[in-house]
């Protein structure tokens, strides 16, 4: 297992690296990737802005606007979210990659006390509500499945910068974004930091399992900041529908 960790919250350029893990870099380990942003709107590939996001609230929240290369719905995160990344080498059925780590993210919380399961395809549930969704898309060999953890999130602009989804809600009875989702840390014997967090699920997700730290070298940053310039960093490919 490789691992990567880094300071930046720009979603795009996050969405870079994970680009270069899974269209160039060609590992035959499985790279894992925390990380976390400022305020972001993160756009499914093929979603209608104007449909997804008041975009006038996320204009004057400074609330920034990035569109990744999986499909899936639009979220809200900021610093008190944390979101994961795994890339590797397709084996079999992708949905079997994704089935691996939805289980080992729910392990993880597990052993923080938080009774966290998985409900449908790409949801993961604390008592009836949402606190992670992930997605997927391939790369040549590569998949990569990426995913949100509402930690300590803000959850009153969660709800005034998104749109909601009426055909999805009403057949579940319910009312609205904000009464669907909830924060991981309610659910915390520990009452971590997001920081603290951060670390605990670090730890949980690469015990007994042998890995690596990754540092980019110069080459690498190179490619990641053409990726970050041509695509998630412009407006093209942000607003191009």
């Amino acid at each position: 297992m490789i691992f990567v960790q880094n300071d930046s919250n720009d979603a795009a350029y996050h969405f870079s690296a994970e680009e270069y893990f899974a269209r160039y870099a060609k590992l035959k380990e499985a790279v894992y990737m925390l990380w976390q942003t400022g305020k972001t709107v993160m756009l499914g590939s093929n979603q209608m802005l104007s449909a997804e996001i008041d975009v006038d609230y996320a204009k004057k929240s400074d609330i920034l606007i990035v569109r990744r290369s999986s499909g899936g719905g639009a979220i809200y995160t900021d610093p008190g979210t944390v979101l994961y990344t795994v890339i590797e080498p397709i084996s079999g059925d992708i949905s079997l990659h994704r089935e691996n780590i939805a289980s080992e993210i729910i392990k993880a919380l597990g052993k923080m006390g938080v009774p966290a399961e998985r409900k449908g395809r790409n949801d993961i549930l604390v008592d009836n509500k949402k606190v992670s969704g992930f997605a997927q898309y391939t790369s040549g060999n590569h998949v990569c499945t990426h995913g949100s953890l509402l930690y300590d999130a803000d959850l009153e602009t969660l709800t005034n910068v998104l749109i909601p989804n009426e055909e999805k809600l009403r057949p579940k009875g319910i009312s609205s974004v904000r009464s669907r989702v909830t924060n991981i840390k309610l659910f915390t014997k520990a009452g971590f930091s997001t920081g603290e967090f951060i670390a605990a699920l670090k730890s949980n997700l690469i015990i007994n399992t042998e890995h690596k730290e990754y540092i980019f070298a110069d080459n690498e940053i190179q490619k990641i900041t053409q990726i970050y310039n041509e695509k998630y960093k412009n407006d093209d490919w942000n607003y191009r529908m």
